[in-house]
């Protein structure tokens, strides 16, 4: 049976370079606080559930102290995501993975709350040679496992927004693609996300500074 291997698609987590879209609610430190958390929290679960071999693949190089201390304490191996668009990026991830063991997952740093079973799952799926899947609440996805290097479900896919999902799916169906799929998980993008995500996760609700709620309660204020 094959080991498949699990990546992490990390940033680093600078002020002013990540979770921008939480700002002004939070200052830069703040979101450079709360991505660092979401990327320690996904990298210890992984690498106390997921039996393989883990990689955080960083962009834009691997050269930062919260990706050494993930390295010497957890174990898990880095490398740079390397250039193009996110599209072209976790394509060469997947397929260098998928040349180490045959098989490889990546998997986002913005759903802490994914859980240890939903790991061992995709783990198994993977190693028993299906594709596996993991959903996101905005038509995304947070955990794609692929058997096989298929560049045409990369090229020209956008980074972001709501139709990752559904052409993924699609261009997917006419190469004969399957997947197993998993829970649907709610990514952590906008203050909304984060503070309905933090409700569950106690360490990350403890990063929400008391200052963002008048944000969030102007940003969902009806309209006159």
């Amino acid at each position: 049976m094959k080991k498949p291997e699990l990546i992490l698609f990390a940033q680093k987590p600078i002020a002013g370079e990540v979770m921008t879209r939480l700002q002004p609610a939070v200052t830069p430190q703040q979101a450079a606080d709360i991505a660092a958390f979401m990327l320690r929290t996904t990298a210890a679960r992984a690498a106390e559930y997921w039996p393989g071999d883990v990689y955080v693949y960083a962009t834009p190089d691997a050269q930062h102290p919260l990706f050494l201390e993930l390295s010497q304490t957890l174990h898990v191996f880095l490398a740079a995501q390397g250039a193009g668009d996110p599209g072209q990026r976790l394509r060469q991830a997947l397929q260098d993975g998928i040349a180490r063991r045959g098989a490889a997952a990546v998997l986002g740093c913005d759903v802490p709350q994914c859980s240890g079973a939903s790991l061992e799952t995709a783990h198994e799926h993977l190693a028993r040679g299906h594709n596996v899947l993991g959903p996101t609440m905005d038509g995304g996805y947070y955990l794609l496992g692929l058997q096989q290097d298929v560049p045409e479900l990369f090229e020209h896919m956008p980074g972001g927004g709501d139709k990752v999902l559904a052409q993924t799916l699609t261009r997917a169906a006419a190469l004969g693609i399957e997947f197993e799929t998993l829970p649907v998980l709610r990514a952590v993008d906008t203050l909304e996300d984060l503070t309905a995500v933090a409700q569950d996760c106690p360490g990350l609700q403890a990063l929400v500074p008391a200052t963002a709620a008048k944000y969030f309660c102007l940003s969902n204020r009806p309209l006159a």
